[in-house]
């Protein structure tokens, strides 16, 4: 039972594999990279909504598509952590990120 799991198991992390972006975040190459696998996800994404909103299946399969779409979810949201993490390297920060400024931050002796 133990070495079905793990097989189970190693056959997931290889069919995921093809998410992780292995371009370090402050190169080049990374925003492509992430582009490519971004779009993969957020459109497998949307082809397994649509085919549980539109087609007749059975319990199984809808069954197996919900669990895909947790899946897809899943990848997309490490993908945009991983955007926020090369743009907060870069200092771009997100609107709701952004530094509040009080009194003291202002210099009134000017």
């Amino acid at each position: 039972m133990k070495n079905t799991l793990d097989l189970n198991l190693m056959e997931e992390l290889s069919n995921l594999e093809f998410f992780v972006v292995k371009a370090p975040v402050n190169s080049q190459d990374f925003w492509k990279e992430w582009q490519e696998k971004y779009s993969r996800a957020f459109v497998s994404r949307i082809a397994v909504k649509k085919l549980l909103k539109t087609r007749k299946l059975g319990y199984e399969e809808i069954k197996r598509y919900r669990a895909m779409l947790e899946v897809y979810e899943d990848v997309v949201f490490y993908l945009e952590n991983l955007k926020r993490l090369a743009l907060n390297l870069r200092g771009v920060l997100e609107v709701s990120e952004s530094p509040e400024f009080d009194d003291e931050d202002i210099d009134f002796d000017l």
